[in-house]
């Protein structure tokens, strides 16, 4: 059953929160089990492990994931069948599942690029600003998750900075070292996998090659 499926990056980022007294909120799951298709799209079993424990995940000034389904939130199907609107190939075909907490860049799993059917899809996140582009974060949801963990871990406390102000780090691009470390990512990356959706950013691939390739290889 995905609510007794291993997420061991969800419990840590859980932790390191609960350490930082960081404010972090969980709401139950309003039903058993989740939908297979999102706008068309498989569900990543993560994320659908994630959903079977906490219908929404929301990290104070960092991050929230969307429900799978809510009366008033903005949820999984309503924000993918707005952007599938937007959006052009191959952008239109991946699954937004979360949000920056303070902007709107979004994260989102490539379900073409799963290993094997029902297999973990890797994540990005995307810039809706102006050029739609996006940046591998993780070889996987809870691996992502892991991997904001350890980001986290080491920021400083955001109760220092106004409640005005964005804090004045970003993610991804002061988490390059956490990302490197996800080595199955790095291949994938190293291969070309997601060459397509790092193309419209000169900026987004100079950094990839800088700050994750070159710190993998370290």
């Amino acid at each position: 059953m995905p609510s007794h499926r291993p997420l061991p990056g969800l419990e840590r980022l859980l932790e390191v929160c609960r350490a930082r007294a960081h404010p972090v909120k969980l709401e139950p799951p309003v039903a058993p089990g989740a939908d297979a298709l999102v706008a068309g799209q498989p569900l990543d079993a993560q994320l659908a492990a994630i959903h079977a424990r906490a219908n929404y995940l929301w990290v104070h000034d960092e991050l929230y994931l969307f429900p799978a389904r809510h009366v008033r939130r903005p949820d999984l199907h309503r924000v993918n069948a707005h952007w599938r609107q937007d959006w052009e190939e191959p952008f239109a075909s991946l699954l937004v599942f979360g949000k920056d907490d303070r902007l709107a860049y979004c994260y989102a799993t490539v379900p073409w690029l799963a290993e094997a059917p029902g297999g973990p899809q890797p994540v990005v996140w995307v810039d809706v600003y102006e050029t739609l582009y996006a940046i591998p974060v993780a070889s996987s949801v809870d691996g992502f998750l892991a991997t904001y963990a350890r980001y986290l871990d080491v920021a400083p406390s955001s109760t220092a900075q106004s409640e005005d102000l964005p804090p004045p780090r970003s993610f991804p691009w002061d988490a390059g070292a956490f990302i490197a470390q996800d080595l199955a990512l790095v291949r994938r990356v190293e291969a070309g996998h997601f060459d397509g959706l790092l193309h419209p950013s000169a900026r987004a691939r100079d950094w990839m090659a800088r700050r994750v390739l070159q710190s993998a290889r370290q």
